[in-house]
């Protein structure tokens, strides 16, 4: 199994976070959250796809979502780089 193959991602959220950017690292514009300017998107491999959030260039966020092999779950590791904490939580098809 793997992510279905597209050329860029599209997410919004409840808070009002929104971005399109393409999967080739380049960053994209964040709209909605005034601590975040930009977004770059890749894919790493072909079952990971990393977002780097940056406030004026620089990182502040990485997220890292791998998909099992089977397809059935989604591992996410956040990595706050302001306040060096990492986050993790596997999401389980049912």
């Amino acid at each position: 199994m793997r992510f279905p193959l597209f050329d860029q991602l599209t997410t919004t959220d409840p808070t009002g976070l929104s971005y399109t950017a393409k999967l080739d690292g380049s960053d994209a514009p964040v709209k909605g959250d005034l601590g975040l300017t930009s977004v770059s998107v890749q894919m790493l491999g072909k079952d990971t796809l990393q977002e780097t959030y940056k406030r004026d260039g620089k990182p502040v966020m990485v997220i890292k979502t791998i998909l099992d092999a089977d397809g059935k779950a989604l591992h996410v590791v956040s990595l706050d780089k302001l306040q060096d904490r990492t986050n993790e939580f596997t999401a389980r098809k049912q």
